[in-house]
């Protein structure tokens, strides 16, 4: 029996189409290069090769993008002409990648774990897994599944280190601080240009308040994890955070600028995070210029192929929206939503439990009904997990609750959150400057909606 370079079989003996998946494998892992381009130059040489089909799917599918959806589906189907050659392990594979684009998320994740079962080495499996664990807020797997299979891994292995890096990520979404930033060092012992370990211990250094140590970290490998890697965009983003807990406005919209939104995005994961730093800055009082109606342009055009989707991105594009001062838009998405809320699968229960009772919220604290807003947040905060993103990512949840607190004068509402974020980040400047807004007489932005 043929088998990769981790000992795990597969069904090609082409072994120029081997090459090519262990080349896209590290594509995919090191967000450098496009692993796509490279199965596609594979599959024209060998269509048969069954692996090439199932990974392309696989690699498409992750960019947790609806418009996409169609070319999975077409790899799945040239999958499934080979099932008859497949192995097992492929097989099962190609069944976890119908339930996902079947819209059972969950059921996919479960069937990626059988196939780990057995073939614990799988990294395919694993990398797949992991990001639709983070995609669905699954803080516990992001840890655990790679945690079950890491005992068959070693240093002799092609990808352990970036197996680290997962489980390092992991035990961060777990609040396993020590471990998850120890675990991503020696990630990083072993591959330096990691850009997930890298990340892994940025949220480290966010969720512990560590604000100068994250400056430091992230600009003194800025060789390792930005150059013409396509995550970097997110790392981008978390610094123009820890300069934002400096108040450092200036800097964090010369990130924004020339790293994070430098022009028209592709792909909506960096359109996320254009749309959370804005809004965060919003926030803080910070005018950012036309910024926001250019990323509500995007979602904009973006939203007949993607709504409906993934409810993280959803509300994102409804704060954009909202920003923009688009009102009407907005409540089109928020229907949409609401629809979507109503359907079978993985994003239904997101939209339900989170992606509606926000966006409602965010539409009403746009509309300048703070009490509304609080009513609609509040009560979904604490299990806001449900629809995926990280601690850092769903912190925008609590900001904008403790704004809308302090905009409606519940001044006492508003400390109780902030309390929270001084105990976890003493030395963090933005809970600080929170503080003193609340312990201010009167609220600050009452009455002021945030499109006026």
């Amino acid at each position: 029996m043929n088998q990769d370079l981790r000992g795990v079989p597969v069904s090609t003996d082409n072994s120029a189409a081997l090459a090519s998946y262990e080349k896209a494998l590290t594509q995919l892992q090191s967000y450098v290069g496009d692993p796509i381009a490279t199965l596609d130059a594979a599959l024209a040489e060998s269509p048969d090769f069954t692996m090439g089909h199932v990974f392309k799917g696989f690699a498409l599918f992750t960019q947790s993008e609806m418009a996409l959806v169609p070319a999975v589906e077409a790899a799945l189907a040239d999958a499934k002409r080979g099932e008859a050659r497949a192995n097992d392990r492929e097989r099962a594979l190609m069944l976890a990648l119908q339930r996902f684009v079947d819209g059972d998320w969950h059921g996919g994740c479960q069937l990626l774990d059988r196939v780990l079962v057995t073939h614990p080495r799988d990294i395919l499996a694993i990398q797949v897994a992991h990001l639709m664990d983070f995609y669905r807020g699954d803080a516990q797997n992001l840890r655990n599944r790679v945690s079950r299979v890491l005992p068959h891994w070693n240093v002799s292995l092609p990808g352990y280190s970036y197996v680290l890096g997962m489980h390092a990520f992991g035990l961060e979404e777990m609040n396993q601080y020590s471990e998850a930033e120890a675990t991503a060092r020696r990630a990083l012992e072993l591959q330096p240009r990691d850009a997930w370990a890298v990340h892994a211990v940025t949220h480290v250094m966010e969720m512990q308040g560590r604000i100068d140590e994250g400056v430091a970290w992230l600009e003194s490998r800025h060789d390792d994890w930005a150059p013409e890697n396509v995550f970097a965009f997110h790392n981008w983003w978390h610094l123009a955070l820890f300069y934002m807990d400096r108040a450092d406005w200036a800097r964090a919209l010369a990130l924004y600028d020339a790293h994070i939104h430098p022009g028209p995005m592709q792909f909506a994961l960096p359109l996320v995070d254009a749309t959370a730093l804005l809004w965060r800055l919003t926030l803080e009082g910070v005018d950012v210029g036309a910024r926001f109606k250019t990323v509500a342009d995007e979602w904009e055009a973006r939203l007949p192929a993607d709504r409906g989707f993934y409810a993280f991105n959803d509300v994102h594009a409804i704060i954009a929206l909202v920003a923009a001062g688009r009102d009407f838009a907005a409540t089109q998405l928020l229907a949409e939503i609401e629809t979507a809320a109503s359907r079978s699968g993985t994003n239904a229960m997101m939209s339900r439990d989170v992606g509606l009772p926000l966006a409602k919220g965010i539409l009403a604290f746009g509309r300048g009904r703070y009490v509304d807003s609080i009513a609609a947040i509040e009560p979904m905060r604490d299990h806001a997990h449900r629809f995926g993103g990280s601690h850092a990512q769903r912190d925008l949840i609590t900001l904008t609750l403790i704004e809308a607190a302090l905009r409606s004068g519940q001044n006492t509402l508003a400390r109780h959150y902030i309390a929270e974020r001084t105990t976890h980040k003493p030395v963090g400047a933005w809970g600080r400057r929170l503080a003193r807004r609340a312990s201010e007489s009167k609220p600050v932005g009452v009455g002021a909606a945030l499109n006026d």
